[in-house]
C-alpha cells in the first residue's frame, strides 16, 4: 500500500495493523536503503511521508511531480518545514502565535530584543543547531554566525509543555514533563488546533502550544508526528493511513474531502504542481530566484491564501518601486491617501471616508485621493474634484455573518473575496499612497487587506490609520468578536493610528469595551464630523429638490439604507401633522422594492407626504428641516447634531445595539429625543410632533464636533512622522 519515510516510533505496530488489515505495507529506511532514483515507481497507492530530511523530501518531491498520492500531501509538508511561511500561514488563519522576526544576521534582532527575550530557533526544521532563549545582547552576539535568523518572542511557559494531536477528527492533549500525560483539551485549545489543520488543509498533524500568562500561543507545528503520549496512536495512526489509501484507491483526495472543501485546498494543490511548485521550493530553500521566478512564486503563494478560507501564506515582497522624488525646481508632490470601505450593508462607512476625503481636499494639504469601495455605492455617492474611487464587486452580508455575492449570483463567495483582494492589492499597490485609512474592519472583509497591510509594513513607506465610529456594538459583542486576537494583533503590527470619530464624553470605546493598551497608545479623538462644510458640494445635487418644497415647515424622516426602515416609514405616513407642516420621507436604497412600493401608495393617499427613494446628499433636506426623525445610524446623527436640529431618534436595536446605545447618550445630554421601536406607532409620532419644541439643542456647548477640522491636522502629524523601523513579523 504504501512507503513508510519514518523513524522507528510505532512503525512496527503500525505496519502489523495495515497488514492485518489487508494492506500491503512496506517500509523504506532513507540512509539504510540504497535508492535509485530512475527506478523510483508509482507502484503503490499511497505513500506516507514520515521523515523530513533533505533526502526523504527529494524523493516526495520526485514521487508528488510524478502524480504519486502522498500523507500529508507534499506542498504541505514543503511548507511547514519553513518556519517563516508556516507561522505567516498559522496567524492569518487566526492562531494566536509569538512575535515572529526572520533576519539575515543575528545583530538584526537587536530592537527586538530591546523589547523582551527572543528565543532563536532553526530557520528550518530539521537543522542541526537548536534553540536558545537570549535576554542580551551578550547572549545574542554569542550564538555566532547564524544565517538566516529566526526568531521568536519567549514567553516563559506556566508549567510544562504541551502538545495537541490531531488524528482525523481526534484530539489528543499531552502534557511532556517526566512522564508522557494526558490532559483535557479546553475549548480555546480545540478552536487553536481546528484553526491550524484547516489552514494547512489537513487533520493528521501536531501542534506544540505554550501557556503563558494564562495565554495559548502555538510555537511550532508538525504535520507527522511522533504521537508521544496518545493511547493507542500506532492503531489510530494506522486506521487513519488505512482510510487515506482507500480514499486514494477511489481517486478521492488523501486528506478528506470535507476538510478540502473546508480550506480550499484542492484548488491549492492543483496550483502548485509542476514548474511553478519547483518555484516555490527553490524559494523556500533559500535559493537565489530572478526577479521573474519571483513573480511566479509571488502569483503561486497568492493562490494559497486567496483561494483558503482559511488565509495561509502571502506571497513573497518584491522590493516596491521608488517613491516619488521631487526633482529641486518642483514644488512637492501632494501627498497621496487611499481610502478603504468595505460596503456590503448600507451607504455609513463609504458616505463617512467620503466626508473625510471632502475635508482633506479642502485644507491646505490637498492630497490626491482614492476610495475603495463598492461600485454600486461609490457610483451613488458625490466626490469632490481630486478624489476618485476604485471599486470592488459588492458583497451582502447575511444575518447569520457569512459573505454572499450581492449582484454576481453565480460566482462563489471565495472568489468573489480573491478577486476583492487583488482588486485592493493592485490598486495600492500603483497608487503607492503615503497614508491608507482603513474603516471599521482592521484586516477588511474576510481578511481581505491582510497580504495587502503585510506588504505595506515590510516596504516601510505607507501610514497606515484605522479610523472608528464612536460605538461599535454592545461591549460583550465587540469583546467577543470585533476585538479578537486577529484584529488586535492587526492593530498592533499594521496600524500606526486609530482615529476614533466621536468625542469620549459621549462614548469612549477604549475605556468602555477594554481594547488594550495597543489601542489606547495610538487612540486619537477626533470629535464627531460636522456635517456643514459638505453644504456647497451638495448645493447643485439638492438645491432643486429643496427648492420644490412646499413653504412653511418640514418635517423630514430617515430611514437610513432602508433595508429595516419600513415600520418607521410607515409610522411617519399615518402621522397627523401639525398644521402648515410637511412630511418628507427619504426611504433609502435598500428598501425592498414591494415595501417601498407599500408606503408609496399609502403616501398617495397623503396629500401633506412626499416620498423620495435615495437622496445623494441629505445634509441640504436636513438643513432645510423644522423636526427630524430618524434612524439613529452614526452619519445620521453626526448631521442631525451639525444642524442643531430637533430630533426623534427610533434607533435599531436588534441585532446589533449600537444605535440605541448612541441615542441613549445624546438623549442623557439633552441633544435629542428617543422613541424605542417598541413603542413605535403613528400615536407617538403625532405626539411628538405636536409638541412645543423650545429652543434648539446647545450641541457645540455639550459635545465635540470638530472632527473634520482636526483630521488635516492628525493626517499632517502622521505625514511628518518618521516612518516605522521594517521587521518581519508573522
Amino acid at each position: 500500500m504504501g512507503r513508510s519515510f519514518t523513524e522507528d516510533r510505532h512503525q512496527a505496530e503500525i505496519l502489523s495493523w495495515l497488514r492485518q488489515w489487508g494492506a500491503t505495507a512496506e517500509p523504506l529506511h532513507l540512509g539504510d536503503d540504497l535508492i535509485d532514483v530512475a527506478r523510483v515507481s508509482l507502484d503503490h497507492d499511497l505513500f506516507v511521508l514520515k521523515s523530513r530530511s533533505d533526502l526523504a523530501m527529494s524523493v516526495a518531491a520526485d514521487l508528488h511531480g510524478a502524480g504519486a498520492r502522498l500523507l500529508n500531501p507534499y506542498p504541505v509538508s514543503a511548507l511547514l518545514r519553513d518556519r517563516v511561511v508556516t507561522f505567516r500561514v498559522l496567524r492569518a488563519a487566526g492562531v494566536p502565535v509569538p512575535e515572529t522576526f526572520a533576519a539575515s544576521h543575528v545583530s538584526q534582532l537587536l530592537p527586538a530584543l530591546d523589547r523582551g527575550p527572543l528565543i532563536i530557533k532553526p530557520y528550518r526544521r530539521y537543522k542541526k543547531h537548536g534553540t536558545e532563549v537570549v535576554t542580551n545582547a551578550a547572549e545574542l552576539a554569542a550564538l555566532g554566525s547564524i544565517e538566516p535568523v529566526f526568531a521568536q518572542r519567549y514567553h516563559p511557559p506556566d508549567g510544562p509543555d504541551r502538545t495537541v494531536y490531531s488524528i482525523g477528527s481526534e484530539l489528543f492533549g499531552v502534557l511532556h514533563a517526566g512522564p508522557d500525560a494526558s490532559f483535557a483539551l479546553s475549548p480555546e485549545l480545540v478552536d487553536i488546533a481546528r484553526r491550524c489543520g484547516t489552514a494547512l488543509g489537513i487533520d493528521l498533524f501536531g501542534v506544540n502550544v505554550v501557556m503563558s500568562g494564562g495565554r495559548a500561543y502555538v510555537v511550532d507545528m508538525s504535520s507527522f508526528p511522533g504521537f508521544r503520549g496518545v493511547p493507542e496512536a500506532a492503531r489510530r495512526v494506522a486506521k487513519y493511513v488505512h482510510a487515506a489509501a482507500e480514499r486514494a484507491v477511489c481517486g478521492e483526495p488523501v486528506v478528506p474531502a470535507e476538510l478540502q472543501r473546508t480550506a480550499g485546498r484542492a484548488a491549492t494543490h492543483r496550483a502548485l504542481k509542476g514548474s511553478s511548485l519547483q518555484l516555490v521550493l527553490g524559494a523556500l530553500s533559500g535559493t537565489e530566484a530572478t526577479p521573474q521566478e519571483l513573480a511566479q512564486i509571488e502569483s503561486v503563494v497568492d493562490d494559497i491564501r486567496l483561494r483558503s478560507t482559511a488565509a495561509t501564506s502571502p506571497p513573497r515582497v518584491r522590493p516596491g518601486r521608488p517613491r516619488r522624488d521631487s526633482r529641486p525646481t518642483q514644488p512637492p508632490a501632494p501627498p497621496r491617501v487611499a481610502m478603504y470601505s468595505q460596503g456590503m450593508v448600507g451607504f455609513g462607512h463609504i458616505r463617512r471616508n467620503a466626508s473625510i476625503a471632502h475635508a482633506l481636499r479642502g485644507s491646505a494639504l490637498q492630497p490626491a485621493i482614492m476610495m475603495i469601495a463598492e461600485a454600486w455605492q461609490a457610483g451613488a455617492l458625490l466626490l469632490p474634484e481630486g478624489v476618485d474611487c476604485v471599486t470592488l464587486p459588492a458583497l451582502r452580508r447575511e444575518a447569520d455573518g457569512a459573505y454572499n455575492p450581492r449582484f454576481l449570483l453565480d460566482v462563489s463567495d471565495q472568489d468573489l473575496i480573491a478577486l476583492r483582494t487583488r482588486v485592493v492589492r493592485s490598486a495600492i499597490e500603483v497608487f503607492d499612497p503615503d497614508v491608507l485609512v482603513v474603516d471599521y474592519l482592521p484586516l477588511g472583509v474576510a481578511g481581505e487587506l491582510a497580504t495587502t497591510l503585510e506588504r505595506l509594513r515590510a516596504r516601510g513607506t505607507t501610514r497606515c490609520v484605522l479610523g472608528l465610529r464612536e460605538v461599535l456594538y454592545d461591549t460583550e459583542t465587540v469583546r467577543r468578536t470585533w476585538a479578537d486576537r486577529a484584529n488586535m494583533d492587526a492593530i498592533r503590527d499594521f496600524y500606526d493610528a486609530v482615529w476614533i470619530y466621536g468625542d469620549p464624553a459621549v462614548f469612549d470605546p477604549v475605556r468602555e469595551y477594554g481594547l488594550g493598551d495597543d489601542v489606547a497608545a495610538k487612540a486619537r479623538y477626533t470629535g464627531y464630523l460636522d456635517q456643514r462644510p459638505r453644504l456647497d458640494l451638495a448645493a447643485a445635487h439638492a438645491d432643486p429638490l429643496v427648492t420644490s418644497l412646499p413653504p412653511g415647515e418640514i418635517a423630514l424622516c430617515l430611514v437610513g439604507g432602508g433595508h429595516d426602515g419600513e415600520a418607521l416609514a410607515e409610522a411617519f405616513l399615518q402621522t397627523e401633522l401639525p398644521r402648515d407642516m410637511t412630511g418628507v420621507l427619504v426611504t433609502g436604497p435598500l428598501m425592498p422594492w414591494e415595501q417601498r412600493q407599500r408606503v408609496r401608495d399609502g403616501a398617495q393617499q397623503r396629500p401633506r407626504f412626499r416620498v423620495l427613494d435615495f437622496v445623494a446628499e441629505p445634509i441640504k433636506l436636513i438643513e432645510r428641516a423644522d423636526r427630524v426623525i430618524a434612524m439613529g445610524g452614526y452619519n445620521t446623527c453626526c448631521e442631525i447634531l451639525s444642524f442643531d436640529k430637533h430630533a426623534l431618534i427610533v434607533p435599531r436595536v436588534a441585532p446589533e445595539p449600537e444605535q440605541w446605545i448612541r441615542a441613549q447618550r445624546l438623549r442623557d445630554l439633552g441633544l435629542v429625543d428617543v422613541l424605542h421601536p417598541d413603542e413605535l406607532d403613528a400615536r407617538a409620532l403625532t405626539e411628538w410632533l405636536a409638541r412645543d419644541p423650545g429652543p434648539p439643542p446647545a450641541v457645540r456647548d455639550r459635545i465635540d464636533l470638530g472632527g473634520l477640522s482636526r483630521i488635516p491636522t492628525l493626517l499632517t502629524e502622521l505625514l511628518g512622522a518618521a516612518a516605522r523601523p521594517v521587521s518581519l513579523a508573522v
